[in-house]
């Protein structure tokens, strides 16, 4: 492909120039390649485009001047030019699908897993990209990222037109609006969750934190919206929206709303009203956030023009998403892995086992090393008020020591919780000494890490599941 394809306005002695593949990593260039330098994080590109060149780049994309010989096309942006650059080489895959984005602090992985079974079952082909994984169709792929950089991303939709998908349903988090990285796409519809703290390490602030999100909902990045009319700051979203849209909830006025809700262990059911529509709607695991997180969408499968049967069919047919409030029972405690990492996160799940659990809760969590601190203390009290007894460890730490992020927690807990609860570093010996601990009709939620297959020690992630943990070790117990 020619240069001149991937931009516009470009100067016919470099835009003639041929190029077989794009890359932001100067290790990653190959013969014919076009090198992007992007800034960000102790990271600055341009440094590395002599390296890049000697790898065989032909071009450079920089927004300045680099020691490499090569042309160079100057953009101020370098980051938005790389996913428009990205989505036309690939042939703007996003075309060819029904594009639904979701964004928000909580409940984006577990939404988009109904909107795929929505979608089966109206026997629909669906694509997914996430926290979790990538799925095309029923093969399933490991990810790296919640949303993919640029080149993969763009590269993956091609291979789901390729493989035959017609919906894509994914994850977009605030990372990917911030760093432009949704560049080259428009979605069908784009749906706003919550918002509640995270990520302030980042942003700074939580107005910068929603800004960054509220850049999914414009005329550019989307074309329909769907929005939690019960969310304080979602509301912000509503109040001055430049596209069309559609609202949930169940406290607000709302275009699709719930009522009647009931929960108990085995997951929830209530009246939804879809537009004067009116559907009872069964789902197979509790909590008010997950009443919300089937609004969303049922509200975006609406949207799309699926039935009302496929909608009430597809919630109906998630029986787990992985991470997700998964249940192991033993023959004296149920043991509950979780994903729960926010203070709303920790907040919402312990409301939900607090309404059928018939004893005791016992919570093992901790928080990520290198990120927010300013959520600590605040988990802290939340659990400490919410648990009869809990346990404070390690939740990958990265390059700070543990003791230090669980002695940030610990300053957040109750002082009428001051004997309830351990701090043990070693995630594996906290859950071990949680399990010995419960008895027969407690409940252990273990919080933070869901499906995550890996604890991030230093600048190293080392194999490690809490759940394949927890039953080897209640299998050993057994």
């Amino acid at each position: 492909m020619q240069i001149k394809n991937l931009f516009n306005n470009i100067a016919k002695d470099i835009g003639e120039i041929q190029i077989n593949s794009l890359s932001f990593d100067s290790r990653e260039v190959t013969s014919g390649g076009l090198f992007f330098c992007l800034v960000g994080g102790d990271s600055d590109g341009h440094d590395f485009s002599v390296a890049a060149q000697k790898n065989g780049a032909v071009a450079i994309v920089a927004s300045r001047q680099t020691a490499s010989s090569l042309p160079h096309i100057i953009f101020k942006d370098t980051r938005s030019a790389l996913g428009g650059a990205a989505s036309k080489f690939y042939g703007e895959p996003y075309k060819k699908l029904k594009m639904i984005g979701i964004t928000g602090t909580n409940g984006k992985t577990t939404t988009t897993y109904i909107v795929q079974s929505i979608l089966k079952a109206a026997k629909k082909k669906v694509g997914l990209i996430g926290t979790t994984a990538i799925m095309i169709g029923d093969k399933r792929y490991d990810t790296k990222l919640t949303t993919p950089d640029p080149i993969d991303f763009h590269s993956t939709l091609a291979r789901m037109v390729d493989e035959g998908i017609e919906y894509l349903v994914m994850e977009v988090s605030a990372h990917a609006l911030a760093l432009r990285k949704m560049e080259g796409v428009k979605f069908d519809v784009a749906a706003f969750t919550n918002l509640s703290r995270d990520h302030l390490d980042f942003f700074g602030t939580m107005e910068n934190y929603f800004n960054a999100k509220n850049q999914l909902f414009t005329k550019e990045l989307a074309k329909h919206a769907i929005l939690n009319a019960d969310d304080t700051w979602v509301s912000k979203t509503i109040n001055d929206c430049p596209i069309p849209f559609t609202t949930f909830g169940a406290i607000n006025p709302a275009d699709i709303f719930a009522i009647d809700l009931s929960m108990s262990a085995g997951g929830l059911k209530y009246i939804l009203n879809l537009k004067d529509n009116i559907r009872e709607i069964k789902f197979n695991m509790p909590g008010k956030f997950n009443m919300y997180n089937t609004l969303c969408a049922a509200a975006i499968c609406f949207q799309l023009k699926i039935s009302l049967k496929s909608i009430v069919d597809g919630i109906r047919n998630v029986v787990k998403v992985d991470g997700r409030f998964q249940i192991i029972n033993t023959s004296k405690c149920s043991i509950i892995v979780d994903f729960a990492h926010t203070d709303d996160g920790l907040k919402n799940i312990l409301s939900t086992i607090k309404e059928f659990a018939p004893k005791r809760i016992i919570t093992v969590f901790g928080c990520g090393g290198d990120r927010d601190k300013t959520k600590r203390p605040v988990m802290g009290n939340i659990v400490s008020e919410m648990s009869d007894f809990f346990y404070i460890t390690s939740d990958n730490p990265r390059t700070e020591k543990p003791e230090n992020i669980m002695s940030d927690i610990e300053k957040g807990v109750s002082e009428n919780k001051k004997s309830a609860y351990k701090m043990i570093a070693d995630r594996k010996l906290a859950i071990k000494q949680a399990v010995e601990f419960a008895e027969d009709g407690d409940i252990v939620l273990v919080a933070g890490k869901g499906a995550e297959p890996y604890m991030e020690i230093g600048k190293t992630k080392i194999p490690y599941s809490d759940e394949e943990y927890i039953l080897g070790l209640v299998g050993d117990m057994a």
